[in-house]
């Protein structure tokens, strides 16, 4: 073949799946000028590719040969008919490329495409840690940075479904904080004890991600909670921050998986800026709660007590709804303190505090008032319902069985309760001393009454 006068001059025959990929990598090459492409289907991509491109185009690949010259023509096709017609052309200033060679260059642009895909797949990893990384810095919640982290390592291995659980060392236990992708009638377990030899311990002990790329292949470790799910693999991730295991980043999926090295280097990688995020995270929400909780009881303060029964006055008088305050007082106190010394009395207002938190809803604000005196806001709660709550909460101090109890005057731990309700008693929404007042007024009652009750405020 002789020497071409400037660019090589190539025609392609067949722009499917192996002509349309050499086509763009030759367009790409400032030495090369494609004259011309055929193929049978005018509608395929690489027809109108070329066409969008200026290249002429053809259904018979016989028309190519009519062209003022071709240096190369590129058989793509594999077509006996096409094979046969080139083995006769007699044309010595055209090369033709088939077969081995054509099979050549269609596998270095396989590798070729293989390389383009993988930088893209490491840049958009690349992008996604760095996307996740932003939106961790200005995370304000625990439970929203873990949501952040759970999204990202799914999208990464792209898993089915994730979790995330924090550890509580003191316990021993972790703690379910965020969920994605899960289903089943049988939900996971929200809290559970970390037990030695189990799959939890493993993770935690591991420096390295644990990977199960077959459950029902695992026997070692019992998996039916995830089985349950309908789970068939998993990669979970140790949170450390500084040493400290903060919890463990999980992610699963309904098949079995084979992960690469890349991968779980990915996710040791995200586990590493996930447990530095979490740590900041909840230091900023120990410390918050700190602020407004009681040091030895741990419910609110009379700080934070203020501050909600503002807030939730102020919504009660905008959405039309209906509040109730409950003033709470331990009978006798002062007495207990004195023949059973003030650290068994903290221990009374610290086993009381534990009481009404168990027997109000997630909804109410349990608060230390001040002493022996506690305080409830009920939200979206009329008097009626105030009443019958404070009721509960009185008859499950009754029947605490408390050391020491039986030297009370009523021979056990009581308490006292007043009730007052917006906007039945209380019609002013911006002050907080009125509605305190009427509860302390009903609560001044039930101690004149003979303790161990509850009492409503009624309008004289």
């Amino acid at each position: 073949m002789r020497e071409p006068a400037g660019r090589f001059k190539v025609a392609i025959i067949g722009m499917g799946k192996g002509g349309l990929p050499l086509a763009k990598m030759f367009a790409e090459d400032p030495d090369i000028e494609i004259v011309g492409v055929s193929s049978r289907n005018q509608s395929s991509p690489g027809i109108k590719w070329a066409r969008q491109i200026g290249i002429a185009t053809t259904p018979d690949f016989k028309e190519l040969f009519k062209l003022p010259r071709i240096d190369i023509v590129v058989d793509a096709t594999g077509n006996p008919e096409v094979e046969d017609f080139l083995k006769d052309l007699h044309r010595p200033e055209t090369e033709v490329v088939k077969g081995m060679t054509a099979n050549l260059l269609w596998r270095m642009v396989e590798e070729r495409e293989a390389r383009e895909r993988a930088a893209k797949r490491t840049l958009e990893e690349q992008m996604l840690l760095y996307d996740i990384s932003i939106l961790l810095a200005n995370a304000e919640k625990s439970e929203h940075a873990l949501q952040l982290i759970v999204e990202a390592a799914m999208s990464l291995l792209e898993m089915a479904a994730g979790s995330a659980a924090l550890f509580d060392e003191e316990r021993g236990e972790m703690r379910m904080a965020a969920l994605r992708g899960f289903r089943g009638e049988k939900p996971p377990l929200h809290v559970w004890t970390v037990r030695p030899g189990g799959l939890t311990a493993h993770i935690l002990s591991n420096n390295q991600p644990t990977v199960i790329e077959e459950l029902d292949n695992n026997p070692k470790f019992d998996t039916s909670h995830l089985k349950d799910q309908g789970f068939r693999s998993l990669v979970a991730v140790p949170l450390r921050a500084e040493g400290r295991i903060v919890g463990i980043l999980y992610v699963d999926d309904f098949r079995p998986r084979r992960f690469a090295d890349r991968e779980l280097n990915l996710m040791g990688l995200l586990g590493a800026l996930a447990a530095s995020a979490v740590e900041k995270v909840l230091m900023l929400e120990r410390a918050e709660e700190m602020a407004v909780t009681d040091e030895l009881t741990k419910v609110y303060n009379h700080r934070y007590f203020a501050r909600s029964l503002l807030t939730e006055l102020k919504r009660a008088e905008r959405h039309g709804e209906q509040l109730g305050l409950c003033m709470i007082d331990v009978d006798h106190f002062k007495k207990f303190n004195d023949k059973h010394g003030h650290l068994k009395g903290n221990e009374v207002l610290i086993e009381i505090a534990r009481i009404m938190r168990t027997a109000m809803r997630e909804t109410d604000v349990v608060a230390r008032y001040g002493g022996e005196e506690f305080a409830v806001i009920l939200p979206k709660t009329s008097k009626a319902q105030a009443a019958a709550l404070a009721e509960r909460m009185r008859e499950a101090v009754e029947e605490l069985n408390f050391p020491g109890a039986e030297s009370q005057p009523l021979k056990r731990l009581t308490v006292s309760i007043g009730v007052a309700s917006y906007p039945d008693d209380c019609i002013a929404a911006d002050s907080v001393a009125d509605i305190i007042e009427l509860a302390d007024q009903a609560l001044y009652q039930s101690k004149s009454g003979g303790r161990n009750r509850v009492t409503v405020y009624q309008k004289k």
